[in-house]
């Protein structure tokens, strides 16, 4: 009898306890493709995130509450991307951070839409969606902006006839930047001769596509693709062609260009948007850090995923009473990222600073 009178006394001083112990968790979703041709660019935004995590739980967390990371592979898909994202809100992550390639948004952005999940986006720049007052933040800049940038480049290194190379898989990427390239180009005196779509999947397609692209007698050739494919296109370029130039766009400027690419890419022009040679003390810290743990370097990716959750513990940091993380993120200013600082305008875009530069011994060097 006695047992059955102090179980209410033993259940408020549980609750009690409860109540007393650790905040709970942030729980923080990351989404990005880790198997397949263009994993490189999650796995390096993976690594960035979690070694940002790391320090920021290092630190004391935010208000006294540590971060979980919860991963999700999202295959590089439209169906990866929403199963992962359904999965997430599920776990009830109060933001994610992701995917890096458009055609991945294309699946995320309707359910962290209907589900009120501010979700940034290290990398995708398609212009489905810009200009949209979302949940849906990007860190780097839109395909129109890269794209005019290699439009003025090819002018004023005097091409004018110019063919491209589109990635079949991600078309809400590589058909938004051809299509932007092609009006900044031809506003500009030139002429974009061919667009040539590949799969990487099928047989014989970089051998295919690089005799297509030789046969219209451009002034130059640009790949629309990702680092992997960028390297197997320029192979079979230069077996026909050694002296054409070539051209990648900024999706392709990554780590396993350079490890795939060999002699090849030598001479390659790209777009970047950090200075991976710059010596400032913050983002030498990071580099450091992230060779200690990882064991490669950080790539573009890396640096833009690391931004995206430095900007993100912002937000939380700043968010107050019932103020949502929305609206948190919406008041923030600029934001000191790795090399530049991180702002959004009222759509939640955001532009990076650009500079080109070419492969030269095996190193992106500025030009």
């Amino acid at each position: 009898m006695r047992a059955y009178l102090t179980l209410p006394a033993v259940m408020i001083f549980l609750l009690q306890l409860a109540a007393c112990g650790d905040p709970e968790v942030i729980r923080i979703g990351f989404i990005g493709g880790l198997e397949g041709r263009a994993s490189d660019l999650g796995i390096a935004s993976r690594n960035a995130v979690q070694l940002a995590i790391t320090e920021k739980n290092q630190a004391g967390g935010i208000k006294g509450r540590q971060i979980q990371l919860l991963v999700r592979d999202d295959k590089g898909t439209v169906g990866g991307g929403t199963e992962a994202a359904r999965s997430l809100i599920a776990e009830g992550v109060e933001a994610i951070i992701g995917p890096n390639l458009s055609v991945v948004a294309g699946g995320i952005v309707p359910m962290i839409n209907d589900a009120g999940i501010v979700t940034i986006s290290p990398t995708v720049s398609s212009l489905a969606f810009v200009g949209k007052n979302d949940h849906f933040y990007r860190i780097g800049s839109s395909t129109r902006q890269y794209a005019d940038a290699y439009a003025r480049y090819c002018i004023d290194a005097g091409y004018r006839r110019v063919a491209a190379a589109l990635d079949g898989r991600n078309l809400l990427f590589s058909s938004s930047w051809g299509s932007e390239f092609e009006m900044a180009f031809s506003e500009r005196g030139g002429a974009l001769v061919a667009s040539r779509q590949f799969d990487s999947a099928a047989g014989g397609e970089f051998s295919r596509v690089a005799k297509d692209l030789l046969n219209t007698g451009s002034d130059a050739l640009i790949f629309i693709s990702n680092g992997v494919d960028a390297a197997q296109l320029t192979q079979q370029i230069r077996k026909r062609d050694r002296a054409i130039p070539l051209l990648a766009a900024e999706w392709a400027a990554s780590e396993s260009l350079l490890s795939l690419g060999g002699a090849a890419i030598e001479g390659l022009v790209l777009l970047q948007t950090y200075d991976r040679y710059d010596l400032s003390a913050h983002y030498v810290a990071f580099r450091n850090a992230y060779r200690e743990r990882f064991l490669s370097a950080p790539g573009f990716s890396s640096i833009a995923a690391y931004d995206a959750a430095t900007v993100l513990f912002s937000a939380l940091a700043s968010q107050s009473g019932n103020q949502t993380l929305k609206s948190s993120m919406d008041a923030l200013g600029a934001v000191q990222g790795l090399q530049q600082d991180v702002s959004f305008d009222s759509f939640g875009d955001s532009a990076r600073q650009l500079v080109f530069v070419t492969v030269e011994s095996g190193k992106f060097i500025r030009k």
